[in-house]
Formats: structure tokens, C-alpha cells, sequence
């Protein structure tokens, strides 16, 4: 039986369980004897736990094991100080074919096709000549594209999947749409080319393979700074680019996380970068909280545990309906 972790966290102690998970975490440390055993965190789409594996075998070579390794194992369900800590009977790594890839990262419920469709009918609506011009040299270039379809928006928080950038991303340009025809003072134009600029530089920021990890790049930079210098290096080879709409522009990619303890360099100063920070955390926070119940709960009703970002326990009693494909 290869058990999700959300399903081993409703196993009564004591219980048997066996599966396949990505390891996030792992070291040796030793007993007061001085026999070493393994701590590890262990994952899969559906949330972490720790594990021990208190007792291996003495020949055993505890130094195979690494992170981002997809092991199989088995163990006992035990509880220490209150949280999940199972021990483990047996932890072996797993070989190519043997698991599905898909346990470990989803894939956006939505058409990869129909929602780029949608972003291309949105840049076509742009009439603004050096900002569609912009969008185009990004979005007719396929090398960009297919990094961008693919991408992840998040590790953990929100639209941590494949094609989840290309999710957030309209996501976030919807809202702006109705910002733009709510409040008539707002360069739409500008708006809606930061929404779908503003988080292009997480197309290096993250990688994608049984799980999502950040890059070296993506940890020492950031993807605020890497979208501003991406869609710099763009206007730089646009003839004529009108210095202050590119200053705009890139005051709303800097800004669109809104608070400098939420990682932005500039708080938003103009109406654009203010619609923007406010319209990307309604999408990330509300995407956040449906991944969250999702994991927690699959198709259940009820309470999630403490979400450990929003630092609150979620309820749900409805159903997830995300329509056709």
C-alpha cells in the first residue's frame, strides 16, 4: 500500500504503513551508545512528516540516503511530544519506474492550452504599442514559453505545480481587469503588462523534477530581482521605450509583494503597483488556502491543522468543483 502522507496522519498509533516519499531532509546522528540512526522529513504532493529510523542494521551505509531521493518505506505510526514522528522498519531508495511521479507534484487542473490562449487574447488586447511590444517579445519566444508553461509559482504556498506560474499568473490578471474597470484613474495597459510580468523570473527561480526546489540563483537573487532584470534587459532592445513607463513598470514588479517584510525592496507608491500587490496576494492567499485544504483533507469536510505560513487551522465544507478542462 503506498500511503499519502495527509492519510498517515489519520492512522491510529501503533498502526503499519508503507509508501513512497521524497526525502526534504536528512541526517545521521548517533545514541548515547554511539550507534547512529536517521532523522529524516519525508514527502509527497500531500504535505511532510518526520521520520526516524531508530534502529538499522549495523552494516547498514546511512550516507546513500540524500535530499530529493525518492526512498520506499516502512514503519510504525509513533507520536512524540504531540506531532507525527514515525520509526521506520525499513527505508530502501527507490529505482526509476517503480513509483508515480505524479504523488509527488501535481499538475494545474487547468488546460495548459486554453489558459495561454487566454494570456495571448490579453496581450492582443494591449494597445499601449512599446508594452505589447514588450509582452510579445517574451511570449512569442518559445524557448521563454515553454520554460513559463511549466513553471511553478511556489514551492509550498501556492500553485506549487507544474504550469502553476501560468495559473497565478491569469489569475492575477483577472483581478486586475475588474481593478481596471472599477477605477477609471488606472493606466489598464500598465496594469495588466505588470500582472503578467511580474513573476516571470520564477522560471529560474524554481526547478521541477520529483519536487520543486529553489535554485542557487533563485535563493542568492530572488524572482523580484530577476523579473525587473529580465524585462530590462527586454526594454533595452526596444527602440524608443519611453524611460518613465519603464520605470513604472518595474516600480510594479519591485513592489508587488507589498511590505518590506514580505520580501519587497519598494512598498507600491503608484495606483498601478498598489492594484498589483493587493491583486497578487488575493490570488496567492485564496490559492493558498484551497491547496492547503486540499492536501489536508482530499475531498473531506472539516478543519486543516495550522497552516504554518498563514498561522491559522482552515475550515472547509464544501466541495472543490474547478469545472471542465
Amino acid at each position: 500500500m503506498d500511503i499519502l502522507v495527509r492519510d498517515l496522519y489519520k492512522l491510529p498509533v501503533g498502526a503499519e504503513f508503507s509508501g513512497y516519499f521524497v526525502i526534504e531532509h536528512v541526517e545521521i546522528r548517533k545514541h548515547r551508545t554511539g550507534d547512529p540512526f536517521l532523522r529524516l522529513v519525508l514527502s509527497d504532493r500531500t504535505g511532510t512528516f518526520p521520520a526516524l529510523w531508530w534502529k538499522p542494521p549495523k552494516d547498514a551505509d546511512l550516507g546513500i540516503f540524500k535530499k530529493g531521493d525518492v526512498v520506499f518505506v516502512t514503519g510504525t505510526v509513533e507520536y512524540f511530544q504531540g506531532s507525527l514522528q514515525p520509526k521506520l522498519k525499513e527505508i530502501r531508495k527507490a529505482d526509476q519506474g517503480e513509483f508515480n511521479p505524479e504523488k509527488f507534484i501535481c499538475r494545474s487542473r487547468y488546460s495548459v492550452d486554453d489558459q495561454f490562449t487566454v494570456l495571448l487574447e490579453t496581450i492582443e488586447s494591449v494597445e499601449n504599442p512599446y508594452l505589447k511590444t514588450l509582452l510579445e517579445s517574451f511570449f512569442y519566444d518559445d524557448s521563454f514559453v515553454d520554460k513559463f508553461l511549466k513553471a511553478p509559482a511556489g514551492k509550498t504556498i501556492h500553485h506549487a505545480c507544474i504550469g502553476g506560474l501560468l495559473e497565478h499568473t491569469l489569475g492575477v490578471v483577472e483581478i486586475c481587469e475588474t481593478v481596471a474597470r472599477r477605477f477609471k484613474t488606472i493606466d489598464r495597459d500598465l496594469l495588466i503588462t505588470a500582472a503578467i510580468l511580474h513573476d516571470i523570473g520564477k522560471v529560474y527561480e524554481y526547478a521541477v523534477d520529483i519536487s520543486i526546489s529553489r535554485t542557487d540563483e533563485g535563493i542568492l537573487l530572488g524572482h523580484l530581482y530577476m523579473s525587473c532584470e529580465m524585462v530590462a534587459m527586454k526594454i533595452s532592445e526596444i527602440k524608443g521605450f519611453p524611460r518613465d513607463l519603464k520605470t513604472k513598470l518595474l516600480h510594479c514588479i519591485l513592489s508587488h509583494h507589498g511590505e518590506y517584510e514580505h520580501g519587497s525592496p519598494k512598498k507600491p507608491k503608484t495606483l498601478e503597483a498598489v492594484a498589483l500587490a493587493y491583486a497578487d496576494a488575493l490570488d496567492s492567499r485564496v490559492k493558498g488556502f484551497e491547496e492547503f485544504i486540499e492536501r489536508e483533507l482530499g475531498s473531506e469536510k472539516g478543519w486543516t491543522k495550522r497552516h504554518f505560513a498563514f498561522e491559522v487551522p482552515i475550515f472547509f465544507d464544501g466541495n472543490f468543483n474547478y469545472g471542465e478542462e
